[in-house]
């Protein structure tokens, strides 16, 4: 296999039919008026027009990407109900001596003749300074299989996929925020943000003493290694998910990690307040928040909108690559107008200081869309700014 790395890896359209409200072909566009990727996008409907399920959607064909096989999309529509949606990125990359612009497709769903929802001719391919075409993912059977669409004569996108799929197979011990790994990966956030007590579920009979020795150890947290797709379950109670498994993970790689998710939380979250990241114990192993007074508490005694945010900021913190999209639904949730608008300067200043990094998110509120309705009609340095209203007409 040649080598091959990426500096580039954007969203371009997600394409959507028979899926949720999307009854019909719908197309979101990710670039602005100059056919520039956007690296800042806001998503905007009333409850039930779909947004949650278009960044369901994005994160379940992100997931496809690497892999040779696979038994199902992992989305109820597509698997069942006949959907089938088309997921186009911009990729720069070098491989074999050159640096080369491509357009990459990923597809699923009940496709049969119709091989693709938005073809790319060589003009449009033009638009966007990509010099070729390429087509992975999977389309259903009438059997109940699944198969692969990747020509196995595209050299650039069977290196491409190699890549990746090499990657995921291999034990990393990266440092935290990984700026020189290029392979794309997704950071999907849902509504439901919280940091439950990791009691893992089965055992909620068992006094949380017994848990504490039972089940935590120092051992290899579930996301870490490389994946094209980190979806992150809110309500997990297993050690392994859990963000104290990660940072007593990170204190206990001492090369820096945990030191550098301190300083993220305490800066973003408790700045202005006598709370701080103090550590974490050995017995039982768990991360331990100072409020002041030489009083202590665990993370899951954190308040709703501290638990939001320190899910965001620690995940994305400890899985980012260089090129990194980060899909969050309902950015505002259990946030306190102040804290949203902390929220929105923090993620626009990931963005300007990481230029692979993508931001697409959903909100309901009226004061950030207002912010967020302003800054488009500015040039911003370093920031291309879209987005996209979901009406009820046009999914009619």
């Amino acid at each position: 296999m040649d080598e091959l790395t990426i500096h580039e890896f954007k969203p371009l359209f997600l394409t959507l039919d028979r899926i949720g409200p999307f009854q019909n072909i719908y197309t979101i566009d990710f670039t602005d008026a100059n056919h520039r990727p956007c690296n800042f996008y806001m998503m905007v409907s009333p409850n039930g027009l779909g947004k949650t399920t278009t960044l369901e959607i994005f994160s379940c064909l992100m997931n496809l990407l690497g892999q040779k096989s696979i038994e199902s999309y992992g989305h109820e529509d597509l698997d069942r109900r006949g959907g089938r949606a088309q997921l186009d990125f911009w990729v720069r990359l070098h491989w074999q001596g050159r640096n080369i612009g491509i357009v990459l497709s990923v597809l699923a769903g009940t496709l049969g003749e119709e091989i693709l929802l938005k073809p790319w001719a060589p003009d449009e391919l033009q638009k966007y300074n990509a010099e070729s075409w390429h087509k992975c993912g999977f389309r259903s059977q009438v059997t109940g299989r699944y198969e692969s669409v990747a020509l196995r004569n595209d050299d650039l996108l069977q290196d491409l996929l190699a890549t990746l799929r090499t990657a995921g197979e291999s034990v990393a011990e990266e440092n935290f925020l990984q700026p020189s790994f290029h392979l794309p990966t997704v950071l999907y956030f849902s509504a439901y943000r919280d940091i439950p007590y990791p009691n893992n579920e089965s055992n909620d009979c068992i006094s949380h003493a017994v848990l504490d020795q039972r089940e935590r150890s120092i051992t290899t947290p579930n996301h870490w290694n490389y994946r094209p797709l980190h979806a992150f379950e809110a309500h997990s109670a297993h050690w392994k998910d859990s963000l104290d498994n990660l940072l007593v993970w990170l204190k206990w790689l001492d090369n820096g990690s945990f030191e550098k998710a301190q300083e993220l939380i305490n800066e973003q979250i408790f700045v202005g307040t006598v709370k701080n990241l103090k550590g974490v114990r050995k017995n039982p192993p768990e991360a331990i928040v100072d409020t002041g007074n030489d009083q202590t508490h665990r993370l899951d005694r954190l308040s709703s909108g501290e638990k939001s945010l320190t899910n965001l900021f620690l995940r994305i913190g400890a899985h980012s690559t260089r090129n990194t999209i980060i899909l969050i639904d309902e950015m505002d949730i259990h946030l306190h107008i102040r804290w949203q608008h902390r929220l929105y300067n923090a993620l626009e200043n990931l963005v300007k200081n990481n230029p692979g990094f993508t931001v697409i998110m959903t909100t309901h509120s009226i004061e950030i869309l207002r912010r967020f309705t302003a800054a488009m009609s500015q040039e911003r340095e370093k920031l291309v700014l879209g987005g996209n209203l979901i009406e009820e007409t046009d999914l009619s």
